[in-house]
C-alpha cells in the first residue's frame, strides 16, 4: 500500500500551480474582456491601417519611381480596401469610412454609438496607416521637396484647371458610386456577392479611381484624408496640410459624408426592397 502515497502531488505545489494557473487565465481573460467590447473598433482601426498603408504607399510608389501609373496607384488603394474588408468584414462590417458608416446609421439602423465608435477607429487607423508609409518611405521624403510629397498622404485638387466646385462634385459622386456598390453587394435581394464582395468593393474604388479619381485623387473617406493631414502636420509639414488649396481640407470631408447619403438614397429609392430602410417604411 505505501507506494500509493508516492503518486499524490504534494498540496503547496497544487495549490500554487493552481493560483498561477488562475492568474494567467485571469490576465487572458481581462483582455479577451477587453477585446470583446471594443473587437468592432479593433477591426475597423486595423481594416482602416491596412486600406491608408496599401493606399498611401501605392501612391509613395508613384512619387518615387517612374514604373508606376495612375492605374497602379488606384489599383494599390482598391486592393488596400479588399484586404481591409476581408480583416474587419466578418466583425464590424468593415466599413473602414465614417462616410460609409453614417450611411449605415441613416439606412441600415446601425446606432449612433456604433457610429461613434468606429469613426474614432477609423481615424486612429488612418492615422496609423499614414505613420507606416511614413516611415517605410522616411529617407526618401526627407530627400524630396515638401510639396511633391504631402500627395501620398493626403488629397487635393490635382491642377489649377479643376475648381473647388468641380472637386467637391467629384468626390460626392465617387462616394455615392462606392455605397450604390457596397449596398448592391450586400443586397440578398439583388446580386449578393458574399465571399467576394470584399474583391468587387475594392476593384469598384480602383474604377472610380480610374474613371473619376484624376480631378481630387479620390479621397472618397473622411478618416482617409483629414487624419493622415493631421499626420503630416505633425510631422514636418505644418500647417500647409491645412491652408494649402484655399483651405481645401473641408471638401474630402463634407462631400463623400453628403455623397454616401446620396448614394445609399438612391439605392434604396430606386432598387432596394429587401429589408428595413426610411425608404421602405
Amino acid at each position: 500500500m505505501s507506494h500509493h502515497h508516492s503518486h499524490e502531488t504534494d498540496p503547496l505545489i497544487e495549490r500554487v500551480e493552481r493560483g498561477v494557473a488562475h492568474a494567467h487565465y485571469e490576465a487572458h481573460s481581462k483582455w479577451a474582456g477587453i477585446r470583446h467590447k471594443f473587437r468592432k473598433g479593433f477591426a475597423e482601426f486595423l481594416g482602416t491601417a491596412i486600406l491608408v498603408a496599401f493606399g498611401s504607399g501605392a501612391i509613395a510608389q508613384l512619387v518615387f519611381s517612374h514604373n508606376n501609373s495612375w492605374f497602379t496607384m488606384s489599383l494599390g488603394w482598391g486592393l488596400g480596401l479588399t484586404f481591409g474588408i476581408y480583416v474587419a468584414g466578418g466583425v464590424s462590417g468593415a466599413h473602414l469610412n465614417p462616410a460609409v458608416s453614417l450611411a449605415m446609421v441613416i439606412f441600415r439602423g446601425l446606432s449612433w454609438a456604433d457610429f461613434i465608435v468606429y469613426s474614432i477607429a477609423q481615424f486612429a487607423g488612418a492615422f496609423a496607416g499614414a505613420l507606416v508609409v511614413y516611415v517605410t518611405n522616411y529617407s526618401a521624403i526627407k530627400d524630396t521637396a515638401a510639396e511633391a510629397t504631402i500627395g501620398i498622404f493626403i488629397t487635393g485638387r490635382q491642377s489649377d484647371a479643376v475648381s473647388t466646385t468641380a472637386a467637391f462634385v467629384a468626390e460626392f459622386l465617387g462616394t455615392a458610386l462606392l455605397l450604390l456598390v457596397i449596398l448592391s453587394t450586400s443586397d440578398k435581394g439583388n446580386t449578393p456577392a458574399g465571399n467576394t464582395q470584399p474583391l468587387v468593393i475594392g476593384l469598384a474604388l480602383t474604377a472610380i479611381g480610374t474613371s473619376f479619381g484624376y480631378q481630387t485623387g479620390f479621397a472618397l473617406n473622411p478618416a482617409r484624408d483629414l487624419a493622415p493631414r493631421f499626420f503630416t502636420a505633425l510631422f514636418g509639414w505644418g500647417l500647409e496640410a491645412f491652408s494649402r488649396q484655399g483651405w481645401y481640407f473641408w471638401v474630402p470631408i463634407v462631400a463623400p459624408f453628403l455623397g454616401a447619403i446620396g448614394g445609399a438614397f438612391t439605392y434604396d429609392l430606386l432598387v432596394y426592397a429587401s429589408g428595413p430602410s426610411p425608404l421602405n417604411n
